[in-house]
């Protein structure tokens, strides 16, 4: 609700899988096939979620359906890959669009707050995660997500030249 998220499979699925993303990253650091191997199992613990969720809660009791509608949802989760690598390279331009494409769907009428919420979030996220040792990770790398609702006293902070243009604009920021 702090985000203005309907809630729908699909919403479930893109905030699992952002969670998911952050942990993932943070696995790449392990040897390669620690990683493979922790990889493989976090994906495939959220595919069979997944399709439970699809046939117990949506009551989808077609197995070729559901097997569509999850194809579907991993191209998504491949590409969500790609996305937000690209933005963490980036910059916080490129993720929040990747942010707003995947989880708010690219809708128009979000609110910017939320998506600059969302992608502080990510970024405290993966700075936590990389303090763990590689021990810990394994043990308890869920832990270190904490409330989004935690970030939006962070975006509502002018910047040193957000400041200075709002100066120059005669506008006083609240």
């Amino acid at each position: 609700t702090d985000l203005g998220l309907l809630p729908t499979f699909s919403t479930w699925a893109h905030v699992t899988m952002l969670h998911m993303y952050l942990i993932v990253v943070r696995l790449r650091c392990l040897d390669p096939d620690t990683q493979q191997a922790w990889q493989a199992q976090l994906v495939n613990h959220f595919f069979y979620h997944a399709e439970a969720k699809m046939e117990d809660v949506h009551e989808l009791t077609s197995r070729m359906i559901r097997q569509t509608y999850l194809k579907d949802l991993f191209v998504q989760w491949r590409g969500l890959i790609l996305a937000y690598d690209e933005g963490i390279v980036k910059g916080d331009a490129v993720l929040a669009s990747a942010v707003w494409r995947n989880l708010f769907k690219a809708r128009d009428d979000i609110d910017v707050r939320a998506l600059a919420a969302v992608v502080a979030w990510m970024r405290a996220g993966l700075k936590q995660l990389s303090e763990l040792t590689d021990e810990e990770v394994e043990m308890r790398a869920a832990d270190v997500f904490a409330d989004l609702r935690e970030q939006f006293p962070v975006v509502d902070l002018p910047t040193a030249p957000m400041k200075t243009a709002l100066a120059q604009a005669g506008i006083s920021p609240t």
